[in-house]
């Protein structure tokens, strides 16, 4: 029964009259928070230093910032508040675009081609510990064992057309959950259906995603989008992009791209350095950040009709993660991410600032 409460509050929690009185109501002249360290420095500052720091930094800028970049932007570094005005962000990385891949620097030798390789049909069972918490609320921990399958290519050049031939490369893949259980006593009954959610993208074998859709149960509610939502977090985030050239430790690369992250459309930049070689597997360290692209919240449970957008945003992760020849995404690993957002909203109290996080936690391929 407390699993059971424990749920409905946090489904719940998002109405914004929640929002005022447990997400946290604050003093105006008190700021908010920062989030939690993921491993970064500064609130506005690259999540690591020096060259690699540098050129994260020059990234997030969207050129040129003097005309497109938020009034607050500091000087060569990232918007001050989190948030991209639309054009800039669109400037900085185009919503329909391909990650972009950065290779700064290939390692010592020697060193191995990494991929996610897989053929059509191809299959793959994994688990992964999933844990959430929103705004000061921890749905129970879960074990979710993900079926991936990638469809077989279909041979119809008759039906071939100009979009067809433009279409985003990478196989078709559909995930689905082949079981969810809690570590501890049963699933609440408001997550039983989510076993039944269905996420469908195509990817390439260096692990560059695109064309990303959710089916939703019949019977879902907003418990069921916010784990499936951290659950596509964990699984994107984790699959980072790999270099087309062999690697070595010491390799370190950054990757761009647009993302939906706890109902916030953001800016993604992932930095992977290869900490070890064993083999052709290789141990990599993962730092994120992540800007919004825009003021808009859409975050599973917030009420329709009552007006509310971001007035600062910030997000950032850490994760260690093994690839090589594991097909789909990394063999095993863990990564955590946090999103805290000052938000604003024409039914606010005077005086209060109203604040919201998100935590996200996960381990692949190593649950009990």
């Amino acid at each position: 029964m407390a699993l059971r409460a424990n749920v409905a509050r946090c489904a719940s929690m998002i109405a914004l009259g929640l929002v005022i009185s447990t997400i946290g109501c604050q003093e105006e002249k008190k700021p908010a928070a920062p989030v939690a360290d993921a491993g970064a420095d500064a609130q506005t500052g690259p999540v690591v230093g020096g060259k690699l720091g540098e050129a994260l930094a020059a990234a997030a800028q969207a050129p040129p910032a003097q005309s497109a970049g938020p009034k607050d932007a500091a000087a060569g570094g990232p918007p001050e508040t989190g948030i991209f005005e639309p054009a800039a962000a669109d400037a900085a990385h185009a919503p329909t675009a391909a990650p972009k891949i950065e290779l700064f620097g290939d390692g010592s030798d020697p060193k191995v081609p990494l991929s996610y390789a897989f053929a059509g049909g191809d299959e793959r069972k994994t688990t992964l510990l999933l844990q959430v918490r929103a705004a000061q609320q921890g749905l129970p921990p879960l074990i979710v064992e993900i079926a991936f399958k990638a469809d077989k290519a279909k041979d119809d050049k008759k039906k071939a057309d100009k979009a067809a031939e433009a279409a985003p490369a990478g196989q078709p893949v559909v995930v689905k959950l082949a079981s969810v259980r809690a570590i501890r006593g049963d699933v609440p009954a408001e997550l039983k259906n989510l076993k039944d959610s269905v996420i469908r993208y195509r990817l390439q074998p260096s692990g560059i995603a695109t064309d990303l859709a959710v089916e939703y149960p019949k019977d879902s509610n907003p418990g069921i989008e916010l784990m499936t939502g951290a659950l596509m977090d964990a699984v994107l985030a984790s699959t980072v992009p790999l270099p087309d050239k062999p690697v070595g430790v010491g390799a370190y690369w950054m990757v761009t791209d647009r993302a939906r992250s706890s109902g916030v459309d953001v800016l993604r930049y992932r930095v992977a350095k290869v900490e070890k070689l064993d083999g052709k597997r290789a141990t990599l360290s993962l730092e994120v950040r992540q800007y919004a692209a825009n003021t808009a919240l859409g975050l599973p449970g917030l009420p329709k009709d009552v007006p509310v957008s971001l007035e600062r945003y910030e997000s950032r992760g850490k994760g260690e993660l093994e690839v090589g020849d594991s097909r789909f995404m990394p063999e095993r690993g863990q990564i955590a991410l946090v999103m805290q957002s000052l938000l604003k909203s024409p039914n606010q109290p005077a005086g209060q600032q109203l604040v919201i996080q998100t935590e996200t936690k996960a381990a692949l391929g190593a649950a009990p």
